[in-house]
């Protein structure tokens, strides 16, 4: 009995079992027929490219020869040969180290060789997915990439610069990649890859990018030089995200080089006493490891920054290849000399700046130099290795962002003036107490006073007075929307702390000496070879606000440098111009109870300027913007104010040697968003030029059946017409 009974009861548990698998595998036939259906749908949307998929083999040596002119045809560079592209080479042995190839495959795809699946990698595939699942689980986990050599490849030729990573996209790679795999042998699709890869903006492939960054083409590396080692492992793992490691270098290129330094170490690529001796080299103050973009050997001190410039803007054009290009700049050789002069400290003192020197050589500056009316770029300076600093180093604004952020929008679409009433005392923005520089409490104040004296809660409250449409209407023409790290959204601090460059605040303020309007900046006058004149398109102008809000800011602006304003050593006393010719701001962050220990560190000081004739910034901080710990002074704040006001007079002095200051004037123009350019009416001109006798117009056909109504109507209207007309004759 009790036999029967628990038999029974195990059938049913099996019954349930079973119902319950059969359930499971229906799902996961579902799963996989809709997986499948979505594959074949996408592959035969984007069967055009894999059929379209052609490795090409291109031996040729691709070069370009510089040779970069001041204003004055006096060379700024001479004759300097960029590499374009310098192919990589297979036939039984490589032309680049081997152990290069092998680092670069232990970094990013450790089973090329070794996989039987084509294309694709499935544990590589699963682990990526799994990490990310892990990731939106909120698991602190690092996000894996599982693409192979193959799927990248193919992102490279199919997508280029557009691959937004979507789920789609991924499929699409990993069908063309399987496809490009059984196709091509694996030395091909590899050479192929690294002859794709764009490292840099100037080339193609990794050996031209090698011989721009480093000065050779790793055809041949010196396993035992930890110099050169450690150059093969910033080369191998720069893919990631190669704009990032360059231009930070000093921190984040340092800190991936030590990541792959460790793989090769892990994967026996090199040995213990190695990795021990390059990272010694990575991190040694000497500047043993460096880029040779820093060091530029063959151009002059004084103008590897603005060479730099000219060299980044001349990579963003279709120049002609193998021949020489002779590139007429707008500097002048001389002023730029003055300018390095000033940026390392040792340009005359002017008895009107007090402790006009920098006081410590360690600090970075940099100075940006730009004609107000043309956006001709006409100085960039620093007194760091690296010359990128004027444009690529972002830093805080600081305050120097109160006019541009805060209340130019504030004037231009909430009607503030000069006299409104602002809060110049400690209010709180959700978890944030907003305060003034010293934790100082001042009541009711004028606008003007306000930015005058640089408030910062004045500031934030004119910052909340505008939408961000609104705000994004003025930071896009002023060229200072692309580095919002929140996109188009501003959050309450950013009204005293956004992201910026010398470069794009002395483009920004330009603003104000042009009567609203910022022109695109540049230093390319003209561009020719031996046989052709390449001409180049006009500067982009735009304006950024209304007449009336620049006049107005500028008015509010003046008592920065009167001798109440937060910046009186900037005043008409220590520049020697009138205050009716210039206007100025400053920003200072890391500094006091920002940063724990303040005494020790060196903060960031910002200075920016706009005349009728050149708009000016230049910043004095350390090297890095958290860490500094050297600017050893009891009052480092007022140390990297007087460095920067020392920057900026005699920058000013410099630039309008042999001008005659002019005073601001001002149109009656008015901001018309893009999206406001819509005529209220049609343009007569276009009414006017089509020949009416071509045009015919049809009336619209009446219903028959309401025939009658209208006729009757009819009838109605000219009887009453009848009625009024004899009534007028009586």
């Amino acid at each position: 009995m009790f036999s029967k009974k628990k038999k029974k009861k195990r059938s049913k548990s099996n019954k349930r079992r079973r119902l319950i698998v059969t359930v499971l595998c229906m799902i996961a036939m579902m799963i996989v027929l809709s997986v499948s259906i979505g594959t074949y749908i996408i592959s035969k949307r984007y069967s055009p490219y894999s059929s379209l998929l052609e490795i090409q083999n291109i031996d040729q040596k691709i070069t370009q020869s510089f040779i970069i002119l001041d204003k004055n045809d006096k060379p700024l560079d001479k004759n300097t040969v960029v590499v374009k592209f310098d192919p990589i080479k297979y036939d039984k042995e490589w032309n680049v180290d081997q152990l290069y190839l092998d680092t670069l495959l232990a970094v990013e795809d450790s089973s090329f060789y070794t996989r039987k699946t084509n294309g694709y990698s499935i544990k590589g595939t699963t682990g990526a997915v799994v990490s990310q699942i892990k990731r939106k689980l909120g698991k602190d986990v690092v996000s894996r990439g599982g693409s192979t050599i193959e799927q990248q490849l193919v992102k490279i030729m199919v997508f280029g610069t557009n691959n937004k990573n979507t789920v789609s996209d991924k499929i699409v790679q990993l069908i063309d990649a399987r496809k490009l795999a059984i196709k091509y042998g694996r030395e091909d699709i590899l050479k192929a890859y690294l002859n794709e890869l764009r490292l840099t903006p100037n080339t193609v492939g990794v050996k031209a990018a090698s011989i721009e960054l480093f000065g050779n083409d790793m055809s041949k590396i010196d396993s035992k030089d930890p110099k050169q080692v450690a150059q093969i492992a910033f080369m191998a793992g720069l893919g990631q995200s190669p704009s990032t490691y360059i231009q930070e270098f000093d921190k984040v290129g340092k800190a991936r080089t030590q990541t792959v330094l460790s793989i090769m170490k892990e994967n026996e690529l090199i040995s213990e006493a190695m990795y021990k001796q390059a990272t010694e080299v990575v991190n040694s103050d000497k500047g043993e490891f460096t880029l040779k973009s820093y060091n530029q050997k063959g151009t002059p001190k004084e103008y590897q920054a603005y060479v730099s410039k000219v060299k980044d803007e001349l990579s963003q054009l279709n120049l002609p290849k193998n021949v020489t290009i002779k590139v007429k700049t707008y500097a002048d050789s001389q002023q730029l000399k003055e300018l390095h002069n000033i940026a390392t400290g040792t340009y005359p003192q002017d008895d009107r700046l007090p402790n006009g020197y920098l006081e410590h050589k360690e600090s970075l500056t940099a100075i940006s130099v730009i004609d107000t009316q043309t956006g001709h770029i006409i100085g960039l300076s620093a007194n760091s290795d690296n010359p990128l600093i004027p444009y690529t180093s972002t830093r805080s604004s600081g305050s120097t962002i109160k006019p541009l952020l805060d209340y130019a929008p504030a004037v231009e679409y909430d009607g503030l003036n000069p006299s409104s009433i602002q809060n110049g005392s400690s209010f709180t923005v959700g978890d944030w107490k907003v305060k003034n520089y010293g934790d100082e409490n001042y009541g009711n104040v004028s606008a003007s006073f306000a930015l005058g004296l640089s408030l910062n809660t004045a500031a934030v409250e004119a910052f909340q007075l505008t939408s961000d449409q609104q705000k994004n209407s003025m930071m896009e023409p002023l060229g200072l929307n692309s580095y919002n790290p929140n996109g188009a959204r501003y959050n309450p601090e950013q009204a005293i702390n956004y992201p910026t460059n010398v470069l794009a605040l002395s483009s920004a303020f330009s603003v104000f000496g042009n009567d609203g309007v910022r022109v695109e900046p540049t230093t390319i006058q003209s561009i020719q070879t031996d046989s052709l004149q390449i001409k180049l398109s006009e500067p982009e102008s735009k304006r950024a606000m209304s007449s009336s809000t620049a006049q107005t800011v500028v008015s509010m602006l003046k008592e920065v440098t009167g001798s109440k304003g937060s910046e009186p050593y900037a005043g008409p006393k220590y520049t020697g111009f009138n205050q009716n010719t210039y206007v100025m701001k400053s920003g200072s962050s890391n500094f006091e109870s920002s940063v724990s220990d303040s005494q020790n560190k060196s903060p960031d000081s910002l200075l920016a300027m706009a005349s009728p004739e050149v708009s000016i910034a230049t910043w004095i901080g350390s090297p890095s913007y958290v860490d500094a710990t050297y600017a050893t002074t009891t009052f480092p704040h007022d140390t990297a104010n007087q460095g920067r006001v020392y920057l900026m007079n005699s920058a000013f002095k410099v630039m309008m040697e042999g001008r005659k200051p002019k005073e601001f004037k001002f149109g009656n123009e008015k901001l018309i968003s893009d999206d406001q350019k819509s005529y209220p009416i049609p343009k007569i001109d276009e009414i006017t030029d089509i020949d009416m006798d071509d045009v015919s117009i049809e009336n619209e056909k009446v219903d028959p059946k309401k025939a009658d109504k209208y006729d009757s109507m009819e009838k109605e209207y000219n009887k009453t017409v009848e009625r009024l007309n004899r009534t007028y004759r009586e």
